[in-house]
């Protein structure tokens, strides 16, 4: 483990933690618990900022533990026992999305070390911060090991409240700058997606991915339909949509993404029941990446493992709901080969 200082966020350092396992390393910065860096062989696969100063002109949420609720809340409200909470709208006056004006990726988390492999951030948001309820305390834990990065997710709160957390890392495993990701080959154990409007709000509607382009079931390109005649695709732009994950056993990856360009396979394993795929649809060049690499649309892919959006209006999603008291945890794992 190495920990060096990145910048200053309102006068408080950042360090950069960096592990490695063989020729896969990775980088992780106090600032948004966020993953900084990530290579194999020397290439890199997530998109990044080479100082503090793109981080803080990021709007993309590039590497961050997003929350309190990572996703979209329709109308920034929800009602939980009887009550209405009310919340940013910071998407486009329409929606909540991502924790709000100010959500853990734009937090210091404090970093705890736990050994060579292994580091742990935590995170104190008090009662009434972006409008949810009861104090809340999380701890995220990224592990590298056996070629794996694995994060694994922690957080009780001392009344009821709602809570979805994800990583948002944007992944291009061909090397970032050098492919697009329309040329990766995806395949996901995904049977529906929740259906979205022209402002990319949720309906609550699940559509039937069988048969549509949003059908990754067995491998093709990210980009073979990405053009297609569709009208959520018209909507999103492209992909930008959350995926209703298929039941599957703990060995099984709910996605696989592969580079041939690369040779490089990513497999995603996680205890969520969705993932939310966005192809950089709105990605703009003026906040370059570390090297001066343009942002561009189909630069990078994210793949956030969370539930559904607008889980707490949607009871029959899976619930986001954490009972005081109780404990929240999530595991996300994504696992690394390269052929030749």
């Amino acid at each position: 483990m190495e920990h060096k200082r990145f910048g200053y966020f309102e006068n408080t350092p950042i360090y950069a933690h960096r592990m490695t396992d063989g020729d896969l390393a990775v980088t992780v910065i106090d600032y948004g618990a966020r993953i900084a860096s990530l290579t194999l062989g020397g290439r890199e696969l997530v998109c990044g900022f080479a100082d503090m100063a793109g981080y803080l002109a990021d709007k993309d949420y590039h590497g961050a533990i997003v929350g309190r609720y990572a996703n979209r809340i329709r109308d920034g409200r929800f009602s939980l026992n009887g009550t209405e909470y009310r919340l940013a709208k910071n998407e486009k006056g329409r929606a909540h999305l991502h924790g709000g004006n100010r959500g853990f990726d734009a937090r210091v988390w404090t970093p705890l070390t736990c050994g060579d492999n292994a580091v742990t951030l935590t995170l104190f948001s008090p009662d009434g911060e972006e409008g949810y309820p009861g104090n809340l305390t999380v701890a995220v834990t990224y592990t590298l090991k056996d070629r794996t990065l694995s994060i694994d997710y922690k957080a009780t709160c001392d009344a009821d409240t709602v809570i979805n957390l994800t990583n948002h890392a944007y992944f291009n495993i061909g090397g970032v700058g050098e492919e697009s990701v329309h040329d990766q080959i995806l395949q996901m154990k995904a049977d529906a997606i929740a259906e979205v409007d022209g402002w990319l709000i949720p309906t609550g509607r699940l559509l039937p991915t069988a048969g549509t382009p949003f059908d990754f079931s067995r491998p093709k390109p990210i980009g073979k339909d990405i053009g297609a005649d569709n009208e959520q695709l018209k909507n999103g732009g492209g992909y930008d949509h959350g995926f209703r994950l298929l039941p599957r056993r703990p060995e099984e990856p709910a996605a696989i993404l592969t580079s041939p360009h690369s040779g490089i396979t990513m497999e995603i394993f996680t205890t969520e029941s969705g993932i939310q795929m966005y192809t950089g649809n709105y990605m703009t060049a003026d906040n370059p990446f570390f090297g001066g690499i343009p942002q561009q649309a189909g630069g990078a892919v994210a793949l956030e493992c969370n539930k559904l959006p607008d889980s707490p209006n949607r009871p029959e999603f899976p619930s986001p709901v954490l009972a005081a008291g109780q404990t929240y945890r999530q595991t996300t794992a994504y696992r690394f080969s390269r052929e030749g």
